[in-house]
């Protein structure tokens, strides 16, 4: 493995199959110094699954797939000690961008929750107390309130700002799992745009 390589998982829920591979080519790529720029990967989506983590090193990519009627171009930026998740999202013409994210995998201990904002707008979230907006493209720890409540549910609400307000597009309990850490993604519905929730949790 390069010294600069950078460990990268996918993360997609609305693929158009269950498993989608992507070809990677290096456009400005930094592999020992040198620039490779036909260097070609495969990268492997899975439907609500997080990939094997794979070595990148850090660099300009362009993804295509046979799957999607044009490619998507992302960057990894060069910083020591990253990790990231790459998140696939289908958009409604039939094509699909990638959103590089530092992958708190680290970060996210037994039941807390790592919310990532992958829409155009702000984004309040209220979990149990803990109170936070956060903006497009920026990510949230939510932890698990400390004593959980009796019945193991806390309860979630978020919205979207729209003008100088704020519009309610999530309101539910969400189950409290102590062994389980989830990752949370807020993102545009590919006919509506209006924000959705998806959960992916996973055991440490």
């Amino acid at each position: 493995m390069p010294l600069t390589a950078i460990p990268v998982r996918t993360l997609a829920f609305d693929l158009p199959t269950s498993t989608v591979s992507f070809d990677i080519t290096a456009a400005d790529a930094k592999a020992d110094g040198k620039t490779e720029p036909h260097e070609k990967r495969v990268l492997v989506a899975r439907k609500n699954q997080f990939s094997t983590p794979v070595a990148l090193p850090p660099g300009s990519y362009l993804a295509s797939s046979k799957a999607f009627k044009t490619p998507a171009p992302f960057n990894l930026p060069d910083s020591e000690g990253a990790r990231f998740l790459l998140l696939i999202l289908p958009t409604s013409d039939g094509a699909f961008v990638i959103f590089p994210i530092p992958d708190a995998i680290g970060k996210i201990g037994p039941g807390e929750r790592f919310l990532i904002n992958a829409t155009t707008e702000d984004i309040a979230v209220r979990f149990g107390k803990q109170v936070a907006t956060v903006k497009p493209g920026h990510s949230e720890y939510l932890r698990p309130p400390r004593p959980a409540p009796a019945d193991k549910r806390v309860e979630v609400e978020m919205a979207n700002k729209v003008g100088n307000g704020w519009l309610t597009f999530n309101s539910t309990m969400w189950p409290l799992d102590p062994q389980a850490r989830s990752f949370v993604l807020v993102l545009p519905d590919p006919v509506t745009g209006t924000p959705r929730v998806r959960n992916l949790s996973e055991v440490p």
